[in-house]
């Protein structure tokens, strides 16, 4: 085994706990799943991960109280996506794209290690695709009032 896999899997090995702080931030962990809060901006945001997709939302003060480590997968993730979808990851045997939804996304969640797999949709067809997807309705009135504002119709 070389040298990087053996320090590959030392540091898969070192287990985060549940709940934990850096500086002004709370964080909470979960199986395929991140929570924080940002105690200086009063923001909660969360991020959801599994093999090939990767999703970023802003989620509620009841959103975040409710996660525990110990949930299931599926009801930590039933649960975050409830909030306000702001990024997307998608790497599948259909190919490889990234849409952000909300286009400060990184700067609302700087502690994310957002993944990044395609190419990166440009902001009209997001807004098309935002407009025919109904799962993304969280994100309708942002993104359409943008869109107004730079004098597009959709």
């Amino acid at each position: 085994m070389s040298k990087i896999s053996k320090a590959k899997k030392k540091e898969k090995r070192v287990r985060v706990p549940a709940e934990y702080t850096e500086g002004e931030l709370l964080f909470k962990t979960g199986e395929g799943w991140k929570a924080c809060y940002d105690e200086e901006r009063e923001l909660y945001t969360a991020e959801i991960f599994l093999t090939g997709y990767y999703d970023l939302y802003e989620i509620n003060e009841e959103i975040f109280d409710e996660l525990t480590k110990t949930m299931k997968r599926r009801d930590a993730q039933e649960l975050i996506i409830t909030g306000r979808h702001m990024y997307k990851s998608v790497s599948d045997r259909n190919g490889s794209y990234d849409i952000a939804l909300d286009e400060d996304y990184a700067s609302l969640c700087p502690w994310a290690d957002v993944q990044k797999t395609g190419e990166l949709w440009d902001e009209e067809l997001t807004d098309m695709a935002v407009v025919v997807f109904d799962s993304e309705k969280q994100n309708r009135e942002q993104r359409l009032k943008n869109v107004k504002d730079e004098g597009n119709d959709f």
